[in-house]
């Protein structure tokens, strides 16, 4: 099956249907690619935010924090 014609397929099903089929699809990914498509997902609803802010707030997300010193900015 085509990527265009399960796009097709899905849009043709009730909202209901196509929350149920979509569901059951995401819960077969595994953690690491959900937190992939979580990211996408938000720079998709909010396109006005930079890419270097995303990059900063997964940063956070993943623990990857810099401890700042006052000294730097002495």
């Amino acid at each position: 099956m085509t990527v265009a014609l399960l796009e097709r397929e899905l849009k043709a099903l009730p909202e209901a249907k196509r929350t149920k089929v979509i569901g059951a699809a995401l819960r077969e990914l595994s953690p690491a690619k959900l937190k992939t498509l979580e990211r996408e997902l938000r720079r998709l609803a909010h396109p006005e935010v930079p890419e270097d802010v995303w990059a900063g707030f997964e940063e956070a997300e993943d623990g990857k924090l810099t401890e700042m010193k006052n000294e730097l900015f002495a």
